[in-house]
């Protein structure tokens, strides 16, 4: 057997390590350089990052830019170092590092993505009207069961292990969901900080205008196969770039079953590229012959 490496990257960034910014220094890597090439697609300056201000955390589109941009400068990094890998997996908008990182997209295609699907759900996400929250401790059955007694307008739209799901959908019962879920035996059942139900039915208005954005695209082979968090196939071809980009934004996504994929294929060495550890939690509960290695050891 071939023992193999994937790299995976994370759609948010829920709490830094404080060790990133040194990280990147260490390795000879200019973060505000990209920043800078950052600003020039999105058409203003973005501020600069610090640990001590919240200005890429309660910005829904800042917050997407800073994951996308560690997560980059994280696995340009770790290919500095001749480290190889045999697969790539994005964690819902982590995609886009993904295929930044496989040679697929170029840095600034990445932000176009974001702020190409940011400025689509405009509508949505100003109205206040939605949200995603996160469940931990109760089974996807106990879940639907809830949601199915009180008829929420939510849904279940991402299975991070058997005791962590992500749930979408009208704001107030989102709410509801979540104080039933504790009621019900949840160790935790927070909302998230976004106001955009991604992953989830009401996206699928989107679904061709935004196909039409990805289709004029300069999109390349990937150097390595990328593991589809919708159906978990491995993406070998530009074309299923398209296809996925779109799916990913507009349907119900399996970080779980993407994750037993990687192991499957003999991968027992992963590296999360992005800034904090919030993909390397997850699989606390997500068994296998493998271990996440921590970039900043």
């Amino acid at each position: 057997m071939i023992n193999k490496t994937a790299f995976i990257f994370p759609a948010f960034i829920t709490d830094y390590t404080g060790k990133e910014l040194d990280f990147l220094n260490e390795n000879k890597i200019d973060f505000a350089d990209y920043l800078t090439k950052a600003s020039n697609v999105i058409g203003f300056d973005l501020p600069d990052f610090s640990y001590e201000y919240d200005k890429y955390k309660n910005n829904e589109l800042l917050s997407q830019i800073i994951a996308y941009l560690f997560s980059c400068t994280i696995s340009d990094t770790l290919e500095k170092r001749n480290i190889p890998t045999h697969f790539f997996a994005g964690y819902s908008m982590g995609l886009y590092a993904a295929l930044y990182s496989a040679k697929a997209i170029t840095l600034t295609d990445g932000v176009k993505i974001i702020k190409s699907a940011y400025d689509l759900v405009n509508k949505l996400r100003v109205s206040g009207k939605y949200g995603m929250g996160a469940i931990i401790g109760l089974s996807i059955d106990d879940i639907e069961s809830l949601i199915n007694k009180s008829r929420f307008e939510t849904e279940i739209i991402n299975i991070n292990n058997k005791h962590s799901i992500v749930v979408a959908g009208e704001k107030n019962d989102i709410q509801k969901l979540l104080l039933n879920a504790r009621d019900e035996g949840a160790l935790s059942a927070a909302e998230l900080i976004v106001n955009t139900p991604y992953h989830s039915k009401y996206l699928l208005k989107y679904e061709e205008t935004f196909s039409t954005f990805v289709n004029e695209l300069q999109i390349k082979d990937p150097v390595c196969p990328v593991i589809s968090t919708f159906d978990q196939r491995e993406i070998i071809e530009a074309s299923e770039i398209k296809k996925e980009l779109v799916l990913n934004l507009t349907r119900k996504i399996n970080w779980y079953k993407t994750m037993q994929k990687l192991i499957e294929n003999n991968v027992n060495e992963i590296y999360e590229c992005g800034a904090g550890k919030d993909l390397k939690k997850i699989a606390r509960f997500i068994n296998g012959d493998y271990k996440i290695n921590s970039i900043y050891k």
